[in-house]
């Protein structure tokens, strides 16, 4: 066993108080315990061993930094929504009690206190490391949609700038009649948003896209399972998930904002063992989610807010791969010519109609 130099835990609260509440994980040497880049639905308290913290693999001059029992793990990308910041590892055998919204709930609910001094030591390390991670966040280079930074959702004001976006889209630009919109709140929110998980885009500050996921085991989708066909698909609901609510603003649609929520969607729904993600799309973009692998899984229909519209699917086993993967200019350009030519070879085979260009731009 490696021995460990200066282990000096931060032992600002006993692991062991959060051992009714949480799930105990165990790491084998090696196993990562978080991949940079990936957003995370929760976060770990480590309960003994070790773990390294490596933000630039690769980087021979760099020394991970460690982690040791009564430390979070994660924190940061739990409770902000921020992709991982490092690449996390056990360095020995390790384990930690794994912390979600449900067990936050459920410590509130049965251990006040216990709860009270969780959120004042959180903030500690979070003050503490919020400086540190800053400095490590995915960067691009220019043209490559530097400054544009993917966030999961994490409470009700994040939410709400995504709602306000779907009602700034739909119905201010588009000017379309959508039944979900709160015009007195200038929102758009339906039933899914209370089980579904929200990515926005965010650009200086300002949030220019937003697309939500939702996990078929997680809760009702609703007449959705009919209407993309998925009750024949043998994987689901176990491993299935749909996204919808998908919008940029009309001056970010040709930059690489959308790509990079698909990305970040991608890598969150292969993380949650989802293989198959549907979709629904407008006519005219058919060919760019069919250049990036997406296939059309059953007949059109009529979407309340978008008009005619086609279900699509994906199958993340072969495609999420190269989808959740950073999108660089080259490659963002290659996905654009391949949509290009997809049309192209549609139209002289008759099967692609133009329609006006307001439809055109749901996505």
């Amino acid at each position: 066993m490696p021995k460990l130099s200066q282990p000096t835990p931060d032992a600002l609260i006993d692991p062991q108080l959060l051992q009714r509440f949480c799930k105990h994980v165990r790491f084998g040497p090696g196993e990562v315990l978080r991949e940079k880049g990936l957003h995370y639905r929760d976060m770990y308290w480590l309960a003994d061993g070790c773990v390294d913290v490596v933000f630039n693999e690769g980087d021979l001059t760099e020394k991970p930094v460690r982690r040791f029992p009564g430390s979070p793990v994660g924190e940061i990308g739990f409770l902000r929504g921020w992709p991982a910041t490092a690449t996390v590892s056990a360095r020995i055998t390790s384990s930690a009690y794994a912390i979600d919204d449900s067990v936050l709930e459920r410590i509130e609910r049965e251990e006040p206190l216990l709860f009270a001094r969780l959120l004042q030591v959180l903030a500690e390390f979070a003050d503490q490391r919020t400086g540190e991670n800053l400095t490590h966040l995915p960067g691009a280079a220019p043209g490559d949609g530097a400054g544009i930074e993917v966030l999961l959702c994490r409470d009700d004001a994040m939410l709400a700038e995504a709602q306000r976006l779907r009602y700034e889209v739909y119905c201010g630009e588009l000017r379309r009649a959508s039944p979900y919109a709160d015009h007195d709140r200038r929102i758009i929110t339906d039933s899914l948003d209370k089980f579904g998980h929200t990515f926005i885009a965010r650009e200086a500050g300002e949030t220019i896209g937003t697309l939500r996921a939702n996990i078929s085991s997680e809760g009702p989708l609703g007449a959705i399972e009919d209407i993309y066909g998925m009750r024949t698909s043998a994987l689901h609901p176990l491993s299935t998930g749909i996204c919808t609510k998908f919008v940029v603003k009309k001056a970010r649609r040709r930059s690489p904002a959308a790509i990079k929520l698909i990305g970040a969607m991608t890598r969150f729904g292969a993380r949650n063992d989802i293989r198959e993600c549907y979709i629904d799309c407008v006519p005219a973009l058919l060919p760019y989610y069919r250049a990036m692998g997406f296939e059309v899984c059953g007949p059109a229909f009529f979407h309340r807010e978008n008009g005619p519209s086609h279900p699509m699917k994906l199958d993340l086993v072969r495609y999420g791969p190269r989808l959740s993967g950073e999108f660089g200019l080259f490659a963002y350009l290659s996905l654009y010519l391949k949509a290009r030519a997809i049309r192209l070879m549609d139209r002289l085979a008759g099967r692609g109609k133009e329609i006006p260009a307001e439809r055109s731009e749901r996505r």
